[in-house]
């Protein structure tokens, strides 16, 4: 592999820089603005009491490239101005959002608020959720200054836009995860790190989150710790579902070549749980042949709901359940395609690569494995010559990762740390991994968020 030159950006003055910060933000939120306003019904206020119909809809690759550059240009534009003192303090007292939102989320406020459209005065949201009101308002007015909930009249929240998203679904199950359990791994990531044992430990059983619970005789990974408690792991199911609406699980159905593929190619989604993503999948390309691949337990559930939901595909035998342990066993054989979505990052290399030598042994010369995490992508400039990219790199004066654009894919990088010493890749760690597993690195396809990584036999 050529080695990596770091080359600088273009040079420019301070002035020119954030004249293209502007240039950027003007043009992304055009781009943004015409993807409501195409859709027929207006853009959306962010006053509004009611949700717009895309505020439920799969996000387009459109939209997405427009809101990480948007939300990347507008931080580096604050961040360059504002000293950077103010930006440190406001960064360190960030964690009271999250903390704030949970207090509404489990008092379940903007369901009692949902039956209350023009906003319930703060005396009567205390009666009924039985939180102290000074201490409730201070809550939600802390909240509706950044726009989850409206303030509609001295001491008087209605929901918004935001809030309406905290009614109780799966969203919300992976939102209380991520501000609840979760967020533990993160609280002693720091003195996980200085602990001998736990320290430079790779194991998912010295994680940062097990450190947390290290004197609570808890034994294994993150997962065992999930087994003990059966209405956690009911929400992780239920978040893990959550995760997949708020994030671009849609990507793989909508901007994948699947139309010109012929009719019969078949499809296995290992480790796709109730079929996520393979449902949609199923309903948008009828020519396709699926098999959905999990643990027994996850099949049965399974059954049911595609029964339920889409029980066309079911009678017209155009999706098989075939139970399977990766670590074990190799899925189906012969399939011209096999798909994992975020279960590579559970692992670390030497676990992940028993899951790709397993499936690789089931793989056709004809196959292709589809691998759907998040790639993370260098905030360098390389050299034109360090390889096939397939990663859209951002205009400058952006860092060429987007910036705080694409946050998430590094805070998810930290998250599978904490919880499993684990971790999100680079694109050059997957080409190492396969090719450590016998897999040949075809190219990436880049979805302006998660990106689904290529592989064929080497």
């Amino acid at each position: 592999m050529s080695a990596t030159v770091t080359l600088e950006p273009q040079a420019s003055s301070g002035k020119a820089e954030l004249e293209g910060l502007l240039s950027l933000i003007t043009s992304a939120t055009r781009d943004a603005m015409a993807i409501y306003e195409n859709s027929g019904h207006g853009i959306p206020s962010i006053h509004s009491t009611t949700t717009h119909p895309l505020d439920t809809d799969a996000a387009t690759f459109a939209m997405r490239n427009a809101i990480r550059t948007l939300e990347g240009a507008c931080e580096q534009l604050c961040t360059t101005l504002a000293p950077p003192s103010h930006t440190l303090l406001n960064r360190s007292m960030a964690h009271f959002g999250p903390a704030a939102i949970r207090v509404a989320v489990e008092a379940r406020i903007p369901d009692l608020l949902v039956d209350n459209p023009q906003g319930l005065p703060v005396t009567e949201i205390s009666g009924k959720t039985g939180i102290d009101g000074g201490k409730l308002r201070k809550i939600l007015r802390a909240l509706a200054t950044k726009h989850c909930f409206c303030e509609v009249g001295p001491d008087v929240f209605a929901n918004n836009r935001l809030s309406l998203t905290l009614v109780d679904s799966p969203a919300t199950d992976l939102l209380l995860l991520m501000m609840g359990t979760i967020s533990e791994g993160s609280f002693s990531l720091p003195d996980s790190l200085k602990d001998p044992q736990f320290g430079p430990s790779e194991e998912g059983s010295k994680s940062a989150f097990m450190y947390f619970h290290k004197d609570k005789g808890i034994n294994g990974t993150f997962f065992n710790y999930l087994e003990t408690n059966p209405d956690l792991t009911k929400r992780f199911g239920s978040g893990m579902v959550g995760w997949a609406k708020l994030t671009d699980n849609l990507s793989l159905v909508q901007d994948f070549p699947w139309r010109d593929l012929p009719s019969g190619t078949t499809l296995c989604d290992i480790g796709g749980g109730i079929g996520t993503v393979s449902m949609p999948l199923a309903k948008a390309h009828t020519h396709l042949q699926l098999t959905l691949q999990d643990q027994s337990s996850t099949l049965d559930l399974a059954r049911a709901v595609w029964r339920k939901e889409y029980p066309q595909a079911v009678d017209e035998g155009r999706i098989s359940f075939v139970p399977i342990d990766f670590f074990m066993e190799g899925p189906v054989k012969g399939c011209d395609f096999y798909y994992v979505r975020h279960v590579i990052h559970n692992w670390p290399d030497v676990d992940a690569m028993i899951i790709l030598k397993n499936i690789r042994q089931a793989m056709g010369s004809h196959s292709r494995l589809l691998i759907h995490e998040y790639i993370i992508p260098r905030s360098i400039y390389e050299a034109k010559n360090s390889g096939p990219r397939n990663v859209a790199l951002a205009p400058e004066p952006l860092l060429p990762n987007y910036g705080a654009g694409n946050i998430r894919l590094y805070h998810q990088d930290l998250n599978m740390l904490c919880l499993l010493n684990a971790g999100e890749r680079t694109r050059d760690e997957f080409k190492i991994l396969g090719a450590q597993a016998g897999l040949e690195f075809v190219r990436v396809w880049d979805f302006a968020e998660n990106s689904i990584v290529e592989y064929k036999l080497a």
